[in-house]
């Protein structure tokens, strides 16, 4: 019988055949075709956001540009009142504060990483690597409220002077990134084959070895990445730098002395600037928006690479894959002892150097031996050396998990030793009265709660179709490309930036004025990649053969996505839906200018109110009530952290139910 044959024979038995077979109708082809195009609108939405944010803060900037010039603007005198706009004060002190917390937070975040990945056990790796997601759902004005009662007078007592300036903001921004490049770097070891290790072991090198000439040159390319992004958090932090920095536009004497960001500029003065003054604000803004969408197009560029360079020069050795990682390891100094190879056909001894390698004895593998033992032997030290050394470096990374632990801990007891005695049913339920905003914070916890819920009703419905889209429906191009570009620098743009865009859009060119809507709408569209992200990557974990499945059935592309893959990806899009309602919760500089700061009830969408963050930094930067403002703070960072650790329920929940647990 032909294969034409049985497959015929195989229709008829399921019951079609060429006279049942039935030509998809009309109707049901334009159905399909409207959905694909809803789809693909919904995905441009990031595009679209994107290019606004542009033009609407590049709009409100031509006033100063084209009055004063690029070059005055570019000039070093900041004094609005004198008719000086120039912002390259401000934007040393951006690159000050963030070259200074990078070089405190990628050691100790790749540290941390390599302890979870490659030292620590299971139960460790699972404390610490709690307290690392923990600790990126701090709030940012937390962190601020933390430097600027906690570590602002440690500075001064150290340095003499008022504790304000890069040095404190090196401390609060190192601490905010670290779980950032944290989680990124332990995504980019956890890519490299366990082989790689063991051939390591194998030959005789001890882990520290393996870790600095094998594993770490191997992702060298996701680390990249990770600080990168890393830097783009530090460059567009607001109110923790706000609190912390001084606030003196002027180029700082030394590490003590208080300078500013533009951010922290932005922050400052835009509740009281008009004119010229407004407009120079708008045009730091189109600074940071294209300092983050360059930053966006170096990470793309350096993951392409990374996703390129194994498919260019991987093989096969001895049944198993031998990517480029392996030879693209560095040849630089490295302190090894004696490393011994095995001949062809003899197996390869190690019992004192780790887990045993069994290395196939082809010409293939030996050329894939040598180059490891070239790795290890480039700087071959003695052997009396080898063990203490290896002893003090996986110290120096054990350290660094227990420093990262300590922090969360810290921040977490300063805030709850100092907020718990306020807490109370008055407290909790109770509203502000007085110059001293006595009694309960209750129409803030409303108004945060509002304005979140809002903003996930506008946001979830986009993001899940654009996901749909990109995951079912796109074929990869120039268009997709461009989506994708668009939604990671929609995620990376500064909250300051946000929230101007916000206040030019939906305040001013909307007339939606201070409201519950305008913040919703522009807290969406920070929410908008990260649902949109995850959504994409919880429906491309349903397996392929589900689908096929449905198709065999009879079932349209619609009918496919809507009854079986969004069913099946919930629980993993419910994770993504949390943690983005989280971020919005801990949000503060998008809401500044686009919710007000009245303290009332809001009703309708259109009513104004204070959300807790504002609330907080107002409390605490003004020390108003700093009772209150402890008291905030805990509940504050209690919903974010319930909020976070649920959404790691769910995803727990969901990785359990694929296995079949």
């Amino acid at each position: 019988m032909t294969t034409r044959d049985s497959e015929a024979t195989a229709i008829s038995q399921a019951g079609g055949g060429p006279a049942s077979l039935k030509q998809v109708s009309r109707a049901t082809r334009m159905k399909e075709a409207a959905l694909r195009n809803l789809f693909l609108a919904c995905a441009c939405v990031a595009v679209l956001a994107v290019v606004l944010i542009f033009v609407f803060t590049f709009w409100k900037a031509a006033p100063v540009l084209s009055q004063i010039g690029l070059g005055e603007f570019l000039s070093l005198d900041w004094a609005p009142t004198s008719g000086h706009y120039g912002i390259l004060a401000l934007l040393a002190g951006s690159a000050i504060v963030t070259v200074g917390s990078l070089a405190i937070g990628v050691p100790l975040a790749v540290g941390c990483a390599v302890f979870l990945t490659e030292i620590a056990g299971r139960k460790v790796a699972g404390v610490v690597g709690t307290a690392v997601d923990l600790l990126a759902g701090v709030p940012s004005v937390v962190f601020g409220f933390f430097g600027l009662v906690v570590l602002r007078p440690l500075v001064a007592g150290a340095t003499g002077g008022l504790g304000f300036g890069a040095l404190t903001v090196w401390l609060v921004l190192a601490v905010m990134i670290v779980p950032t490049i944290t989680t990124l770097t332990m995504d980019a070891l956890r890519s490299i084959p366990m082989g790689i290790r063991e051939a390591s072991f194998a030959m005789g090198a001890t882990r520290w070895q393996t870790i600095y000439k094998v594993v770490l040159p191997a992702a060298r390319m996701g680390i990249v990445n990770a600080v990168v992004l890393g830097m783009g958090r530090a460059i567009g932090e607001t109110m923790a730098v706000l609190m912390v920095v001084g606030n003196a536009p002027v180029i700082p004497a030394g590490i003590a002395s208080p300078l500013s960001t533009l951010t922290s500029q932005i922050a400052l003065d835009m509740g009281y600037s008009s004119g010229l003054h407004r407009s120079a604000l708008f045009g730091m803004g189109v600074v940071l928006f294209l300092i983050s969408a360059a930053l966006v197009g170096i990470v793309r560029m350096v993951s392409a690479e990374r996703e390129g360079a194994p498919r260019r020069g991987r093989r096969r050795v001895g049944g198993a894959t031998a990517g480029a990682e392996t030879q693209a390891a560095p040849q630089g100094k490295a302190a090894t002892a004696q490393v011994s190879v095995a001949k062809p056909g003899a197996p390869v001894n190690a019992a004192a150097a780790g887990p045993a390698f069994a290395v196939a004895p082809t010409a293939a593998a030996e050329g894939s031996r040598a180059r490891i033992q070239r790795l290890l032997a480039s700087g071959a030290g003695k052997g009396a050396n080898k063990g203490r050394v290896n002893d003090v470096m996986l110290g120096v990374f054990r350290a660094a998990g227990i420093l990262t632990s300590c922090v969360l801990a810290l921040i977490i007891a300063f805030v709850a030793v100092n907020g718990l005695p306020v807490m109370s049913l008055d407290f909790v339920f109770g509203w502000p009265h007085g110059v001293n905003a006595e009694g309960g914070i209750f129409p803030t916890i409303v108004s945060t709660l509002y304005v979140t819920a809002l903003a996930m009703l506008i946001c979830t419905p986009v993001a899940v179709l654009a996901a749909v889209y990109l995951a079912e429906y796109a074929k990869q191009g120039r268009l997709v490309t461009f989506i994708r570009y668009a939604a990671d620098t929609l995620s990376s743009v500064p909250s300051i930036v946000m929230g101007l865009f916000g206040y030019a859009m939906f305040v001013e060119a909307m007339g939606l004025g201070l409201s519950m809507l305008s913040a919703a709408l522009a807290l969406a569209l920070m929410m908008l990649p990260i649902v949109m992200r995850t959504t994409e990557e919880a429906i491309r974990a349903v397996p392929r053969y589900i689908r096929w499945g449905a198709y065999g059935l009879g079932a349209t592309k619609w009918q496919v996505v809507s009854k079986i893959v969004l069913p099946s990806a919930f629980p993993r899009i419910a994770t993504g839906i949390v943690l983005a309602i989280g971020r919005a919760i801990g949000e503060t500089a998008v809401v500044l200018y686009t919710m007000g700061q009245a303290i009332n009830l809001p009703v309708t969408p259109l009513d104004s109110g204070r959300p807790m963050t504002i609330h907080l930094y107002q409390l605490a930067n003004e020390g108003i009530n700093m009772q209150a403002a402890y008291g905030t703070a805990l509940l504050l960072m209690v919903m974010i952290l319930a909020f976070n650790l649920f959404a790691r329920h769910l995803s727990r929940r969901s990785a359990n139910k694929a296995k079949g647990n």
